[in-house]
């Protein structure tokens, strides 16, 4: 799974680079653990970002922090930070030996979205060779600039008011719902 910080959008479409949050480096990664993620990429372009995250996960992957909190320290273990979309394409490559098939989540409805039941099907035939990838983001959502690169969009998480009622989850809570309905028991 990957969490974009770029390109994403602000509240009026104009291409914007989010700020990565320290509770979404632990808490997703904690889901990722939880639900079987294989890596947790956290996708931002800009080098200061990869300095705070890279103090952070240091802090947590510390000898201390291993004696104190092994469960976040596995968790953690799944953090892979990089610039660019085409890093997180060329590692699952190189480690899954075919490129992914990238599955956008986002809050906003489009045509030919798939249902999570259905997709969870999908992952779940024995006989599936090609690697997921599912990807979320921050912001005011995903830019239309990703679009090229994405093959599935997966339905938006909606609340007991359906498509017309308040959607504005963080990422945080819709990774785990997400991941819960693709792969939960």
């Amino acid at each position: 799974m990957a969490l974009l910080h770029y390109p994403m959008t602000n509240r009026k479409g104009e291409p914007i680079t989010t700020a990565v949050t320290n509770l979404d480096i632990h808490d997703i990664a904690r889901s990722a653990r939880t639900f079987g993620m294989k890596k947790y990429f956290i996708l931002t372009p800009i080098d200061m970002q990869h300095e705070l995250v890279g103090r952070i996960l240091r802090h947590w992957r510390s000898p201390e922090s291993q004696a104190y909190h092994p469960d976040r320290v596995e968790a953690l273990s799944l953090v892979h930070l990089v610039h660019s979309f085409d890093e997180i394409k060329s590692t699952i490559q190189a480690e899954q030996g075919e490129e992914p098939e990238v599955v956008l989540t986002d809050a906003r409805s489009a045509p030919n979205s798939v249902s999570y039941a259905d997709y969870r099907r999908e992952l779940s035939d024995p006989g599936r060779k090609k690697p997921a990838l599912v990807v979320f983001g921050t912001g005011w959502g995903i830019s239309e600039a990703f679009y090229p690169e994405v093959h599935r969009r997966l339905v938006p998480v909606y609340g007991p008011e359906g498509e017309e009622g308040y959607n504005h989850l963080s990422v945080r809570s819709a990774v785990a719902i997400i991941l819960d309905r693709l792969l939960g028991k």
